[in-house]
């Protein structure tokens, strides 16, 4: 028997070879395992060929006709850009902190794994990432984030496959517009027009800096929310650069010191023109339905930024006005008091349902003295209000200290920061108004302000709203007594009467004139001016109620809204602004109507055009003749010059020309009007009609108009008219040039005298005095017949 230890010894070489061979044979079975493991996930990896053809989910976006961005539509805001487009600072900036080796290695930086592996095991905590772009790419279009070891090898094997059918440029460019950058942005050229406010082809060493940081955490790297961690990464991505040979030492030095500035206007997705915004938002979902936010559509509209900015500004400022001298209607609420050391913290939920108004804030009070509001805003800053806006009738002395009017701890109020930094006392209208204007040559709508806030009252009265026109009715009743041979030297009883049953067609009807002024018989061009309303009803009498009514639809008004009557007359049917501005514009262009146009063009990202409305040349639909037009317009102008449109000569424009309207009990205030090419219309009055108070169109409407136009008309010049064929001066004013041929009116009116009625001979010429008499004769008999009142 042989001794243990030779035994012991005889048994070793027999075990290593057992641990050896099991070793190798488990190795090669793990090998096999996982080449079987790889081939059938290599087979089983999603296509990437799809990648070739990228086309993300692209915004809607609106814009003005200069280009500017109005507004942006879609759950994602992005904008793709090639690789060749996005500027080499940003690629540069991104690489620094992302993966400065990416044009070196492949698709695993196995240098970069075991760096990061090293540190991560020293610090004993997960530190550092060691993934390439290449992966990132992987996991950002196939895979989810979950932190497992199967979906990390998923993301290599994704990664080398990538790298198989794709260029490190085309991978980059995948990158750069894929990834989220906060504040809903997809990729660095949308984050460039989010935070910075410009193209990201414009951007400065330190603004790519700061966005090349925001991919590790937008949130927590986000300039706006955590502006000292975002700086801070910033500095160290420019460090970066500059090891790295992308940045000189004093372009480094210049970047440090850069004072960033954001955009302060982020997060809205309507910028400015709302109300324009949306009728081209509608307009293009009736297109392309819900596709359009996904798109990449790029829509022009018509609106001219600078015209309507003043359009915006001067609406609210008028209808700030008009509700002022109403004087100040009280707090918009009452809620209960609270201890001012509960108000910060609930002050939020409290004025939730009252947003604010642009510059005009929501306050809650906390506390009143005689000489003194204090309150708190939404975000819980504390102002003291020692003042009230000085466009509220009666100021501070005539505030109510007693009654449901009065303000009181608990009160909601409005404020606003004048320009020395006082905070006043403030309210918002409680009436509406609209602005709209119009190229009268192409029909393009250059502003539309369709309400004081879109946020708060979204419907837009501009395109919606149906109201009485008042007196801004009376040119198309003109305009239509031009071609039964009334001209602006007939003379027209302006004596207050009673229009018979059987003239009416239904009860009796004594019409009367603003401030119960008469003159007896007046030339139809005073008529006109001085907003008769006894004239305007003797010339739609005379003409045919049913004949002035056809003629006004060719203008662009809907018959169902306009019936036959003689009140029609007196804007007694009901119009929108923007068919007022359109009827208007045919005085203005020469008797052409041009259908209204908002959008121009409609492109995808690419540059094609998908729809375009091309420039109009021609003039348009013919509505009335050019001498009926040339005839109106100088009428009008007149409105302007010595009628009740006189406020609108601070345009110093000898072609003004326009027309005041005040619906029946001062429900609706209009001004109707027109120069240098440019047609406007202003409308106010509330949406459940109600009476304005002590005001009309020329009080209320007309300073809104001529505050916008002096805007609109800055680059534009007087239009001046040659008078067109046909037309004749008779007796100091125009007629049409038949009329002193030999053609007559056929006309038994007695209130009006037409120098060209047909005489019994059937010839024409000036009428006979004794017809004169008889005609006031007669008026007197039938005012005589309803002398007791209305």
């Amino acid at each position: 028997m042989r001794p243990a230890a030779e035994q012991a010894t005889s048994r070793f070489p027999r075990r290593l070879k057992f641990i050896l061979g099991f070793s190798i044979g488990l190795i090669l079975a793990i090998g096999v395992a996982s080449g079987y493991w790889l081939r059938q996930a290599w087979q089983q990896l999603p296509s990437v060929d799809h990648l070739a053809q990228y086309n993300p989910a692209l915004p809607l976006r609106i814009y003005s006709s200069e280009g500017i961005l109005l507004a942006e539509y879609g759950e994602e805001r992005r904008e793709f850009l090639p690789i060749e487009k996005i500027p080499l600072v940003m690629r540069q900036a991104l690489l620094a902190i992302e993966d400065a080796r990416f044009y070196e290695h492949g698709a695993v930086d196995f240098t970069g794994l075991l760096r990061a592996t090293l540190a991560n095991l020293t610090s004993g905590q997960h530190g550092q990432g060691a993934s390439t772009i290449t992966m990132q790419v992987a996991r950002g279009f196939f895979l989810t984030r979950e932190k497992t070891l199967q979906r990390k090898l998923m993301e290599i094997l994704l990664s080398y496959k990538l790298e198989q059918q794709y260029s490190k440029d085309k991978l980059l460019e995948l990158y750069m517009n894929q990834i989220y950058l906060g504040e809903r942005s997809y990729g660095f050229a949308a984050a460039s027009n989010i935070y910075f406010d410009k193209p990201l082809e414009q951007v400065s060493v330190a603004e790519a800096a700061m966005l090349a940081g925001l991919p590790k955490a937008p949130s927590a790297y986000n300039p706006v929310a955590n502006p000292q961690r975002a700086e801070t990464r910033q500095h160290y991505i420019l460090q970066r650069m500059l090891e790295l040979g992308y940045l000189k030492p004093d372009a480094f030095q210049q970047a440090m010191e850069e004072k960033l500035a954001l955009n302060p206007s982020r997060n809205p997705s309507v910028r400015e023109a709302a109300y324009a915004v949306e009728e081209a938002r509608q307009m293009v979902i009736q297109l392309y339905q819900e596709r359009a936010y996904t798109m990449g559509l790029d829509v022009t509209t018509t609106i001219q930024m600078e015209p309507q900015l003043a359009a915006d500004k001067q609406l609210r400022s008028g209808l700030l006005d008009a509700q002022g001298r109403r004087g100040y209607r009280g707090p918009e609420a009452q809620l209960a008091a609270i201890a001012s050391a509960d108000v910060v913290r609930t002050i939020h939920k409290l004025l939730l349902p009252y947003p604010d108004s642009s510059e005009i804030r929501a306050a809650l009070v906390t506390a009143v003295s005689p000489k003194q509001i204090k309150a708190v805003l939404r975000n819980g800053e504390a102002l003291q209000i020692g003042a009230i806006d000085p466009r509220i009738a009666g100021g501070w002395a005539k505030l109510p200290v007693s009654g449901k009017r009065s303000i009181v701890p608990g009160s909601v109020i409005r404020t606003y920061r004048d320009s020395s930094e006082r905070w006043l006392l403030s309210q918002t209208p409680e009436m509406e108004g609209a602005l709209i204007s119009v190229d009268a040559r192409n029909g393009d709508i250059l502003a539309l302000a369709g309400g004081f806030d879109f946020f708060r009252n979204p419907f837009d009265h501009a395109l919606q709203a149906f109201r009485q026109p008042g007196s801004s009715f009376k040119p198309f009743v003109y305009s239509a007594a031009l071609e039964k041979g009334y001209f602006p030297g007939t003379m027209v009883d302006d004596t207050q009467r009673v229009l018979l049953p059987q003239e009416t067609g239904a009860r009796a009807w004594r019409p009367r004139n603003f401030g119960n002024n008469y003159e007896g018989f007046i030339t139809v061009r005073r008529g006109l001016m001085r907003s008769k309303n006894l004239v305007a009803v003797s010339l739609m009498q005379a003409s045919g109620a049913g004949y002035v009514q056809e003629f006004a639809t060719q203008f662009g008004f809907l018959a169902e809204r306009n019936p036959v009557s003689l009140p029609l007359a007196l804007g007694a049917g009901a119009v929108t602004p923007l068919q007022l501005a359109q009827s208007y514009a045919v005085f203005a262009n020469g008797g052409y109507s041009q259908a209204p146009r908002l959008i121009k063009e409609i492109r995808n990202r690419n540059g094609q055009v998908l729809f375009a409305d091309s420039a109009r040349r021609n003039p348009g639909k013919k509505v009335v003749s050019a001498r009926n037009a040339y005839i109106m317009d100088s009428m009008l102008q007149d409105v302007v010059k010595a009628g009740t449109g006189h406020g609108a000569k601070v345009l110093a424009r000898s072609d003004t020309a326009g027309k005041t309207g005040t619906s029946n009990n001062a429900y609706d205030a209009w001004f109707a009007g027109y120069s240098s090419g440019v047609v406007s219309v202003v409308w106010l009055g509330y949406d459940q009609p109600k009476s304005l108070g002590n005001t009309t169109g020329g009080v209320a409407a007309l300073p809104i108009w001529s505050r916008y136009m002096q805007v609109a008309l800055k680059d534009r010049n007087e239009q001046v008219r040659e008078e067109p064929a046909g037309l004749s001066v008779y007796d100091g004013d125009y007629v049409y040039s038949e009329y002193l041929k030999g053609r007559c009116v056929a006309d038994s009116n007695p209130f009006i005298h037409s120098k060209f009625k047909c005489q019994a001979d059937g010839s024409t010429g000036p009428a006979l005095e004794k017809e004169a008499l008889n005609a006031a004769q007669e008026r007197e008999q039938i005012l005589k017949l309803f002398s007791s009142g209305d």
